[in-house]
């Protein structure tokens, strides 16, 4: 059996509008949000896609700048999508997303306000990819958390669905084959979306 093409899916689209700062460039431990996903990301899997909207701009320029390779700003390996329907909600940055990544077999799916989670927990993730599943979700103590995976059967079941719709939603769907596993990775229940989260990573790190 040959290796499975793992792509990243990082959503970094929206206002940020309770946290009062743009998440993608808070910065822990000197690098931001989004250039610290994307650089453990990088190193389990093939590319990443970024998915932008509200200030795409800055996003881009973070990326580039730094993981600019020798021959030009743009990293082979790291794709920034701009979601046009980002104010619809997360869902419509989703649908942007995996419509360039069809030729990926399996979709590790992140969102950007999750830093804190170490190397070690995606490397066990991609770990419990098998031919009877098509979703795996990590559980910490009987609750459901982030990163997901799903493979690319799921991609035309979101592609086809509104722009509103929901990411749990996908995910009930009877012919989608769900495997919880149960870590002991408690990062997987935590973002950061307002000052008060904010002040507990800084206070980790």
């Amino acid at each position: 059996m040959s290796k499975p093409i793992i792509n990243a899916l990082l959503i970094s689209a929206g206002f940020s509008g309770r946290m009062g700062e743009f998440k993608p460039l808070i910065k822990i431990e000197n690098q931001t949000f989004v250039s610290k996903i994307t650089e453990k990301l990088l190193g389990v899997c093939e590319t990443v896609t970024i998915v932008t909207g509200y200030r795409s701009c800055d996003v881009e320029f973070e990326i580039n700048s730094i993981f600019q390779n020798e021959t030009s700003c743009q990293n082979p390996r790291i794709k920034c999508v701009f979601n046009h329907e980002f104010s619809n909600g997360m869902f419509s940055s989703v649908k942007a997303g995996v419509a360039y990544m069809q030729s990926s077999d399996w979709i590790l799916f992140h969102f950007v306000d999750q830093p804190a989670i170490p190397i070690n927990f995606y490397n066990e993730l991609i770990d419990q990819i098998d031919d009877k599943h098509d979703w795996i979700q990590p559980v910490y103590e009987l609750k459901q958390g982030h990163p997901v995976m799903f493979n690319n059967s799921v991609i035309p079941q979101i592609l086809n669905c509104p722009s509103n719709y929901r990411m749990k939603l996908v995910r009930a769907k009877d012919n989608i084959k769900k495997k919880y596993w149960i870590t002991d990775y408690k990062f997987i229940l935590e973002d950061f979306d307002t000052k008060e989260d904010l002040m507990r990573i800084h206070s980790k790190y």
